[in-house]
């Protein structure tokens, strides 16, 4: 499964690139509406890409340009070994990005490893260091409070130094056919092309030999959490949550607790959906992120 399947490779052709601090990142960026059309950026998580977004961009390029992009490290983006994959430097490709299209203001929806970037965009906007102004924030399922976070035991492994490694080498398509269901609430709704192309994406540009330094950020995100919870907790823009109740990773609880630290945020509870609501309940989530902007 080396070569990228039809879907992806047309993916690709839709895309560009753009360097950033040696690393190439691969986007797209709908201007089809013109420049008067507000601007959406859409933040993926980990260990997938902006793939993620495919479903909900042809509703979402109704109302919004839309930028999705690959950070370092996934998806079509380079993946170099030795690159620090920091939080830090992640929201760094993301603003050189968002600098480079000459976007100033924009909504932002996040997801999963998304959301922990996006914290960190809150942690320098409080600090008057954004080159932007961000409008609002829309965050989907994600580990926000990591001790209620509970990852799958190959995410686990691959968090863990030197086991990470050892893990990262020893990844195989079985591992992740049998793995990577168990975050969504009703797997069988997809079919087997769609795991092949997630697991294709993964191991795009050796993907294999940087997997447990992407997945380093869990690690971060513990350490880092009272620079990045605070400016969440205080956040006065608009703030929703669309989470999946039935998500084994980044549980209702972080929810619930995240409205309990903000009461400005407000969460919309999606049932019967798990950790991937933009895959799992597409067109719900775009009407709840449609009537949310009016």
């Amino acid at each position: 499964m080396n070569e990228l399947p039809q879907r992806l490779r047309q993916w690709k052709q839709a895309g560009e690139f753009f360097d950033s601090d040696g690393v190439r990142l691969f986007y797209q960026f709908d201007e089809s509406a013109g420049p008067e059309r507000d601007v959406l950026v859409l933040f993926h998580g980990f260990p997938t890409s902006s793939w993620d977004w495919h479903a909900v961009l042809p509703a979402l390029n109704q109302r919004w340009r839309t930028l999705v992009f690959d950070f370092p490290g996934y998806g079509l983006s380079d993946k170099p070994p030795g690159f620090s994959y920091s939080l830090l430097r992640q929201f760094d490709a993301a603003q050189a990005l968002i600098q480079h299209l000459g976007i100033h203001e924009f909504d932002l929806l996040a997801h999963d490893m998304g959301n922990s970037v996006a914290c960190e965009l809150l942690y320098r906007r409080e600090k008057g260091n954004l080159p932007f102004t961000l409008r609002s924030l829309t965050l989907l399922n994600g580990g926000v409070y990591m001790d209620l976070h509970r990852p799958l035991i190959t995410q686990r492994m691959l968090r863990t130094p030197v086991l990470g490694a050892m893990t990262a080498r020893l990844s195989s398509w079985r591992m992740f056919r049998h793995q990577y269901p168990k975050v969504y609430a009703q797997p069988e709704h997809f079919d087997e092309s769609h795991y092949e192309e997630q697991w294709s994406l993964m191991q795009h540009n050796h993907g294999r030999r940087t997997l447990a330094a992407v997945a380093g950020y869990m690690r971060e995100r513990v350490k880092m959490g009272d620079r990045w919870l605070g400016p969440l907790h205080r956040l006065d823009l608009p703030f929703r949550l669309l989470w999946g109740k039935q998500d084994p990773i980044a549980v209702y609880a972080i929810a619930l607790r995240l409205v309990a630290n903000n009461p400005k945020a407000q969460l919309n509870t999606l049932e019967g959906v798990g950790h991937y609501p933009q895959l799992e309940a597409p067109q719900l989530v775009t009407e709840l992120i449609h009537v949310g902007s009016t």
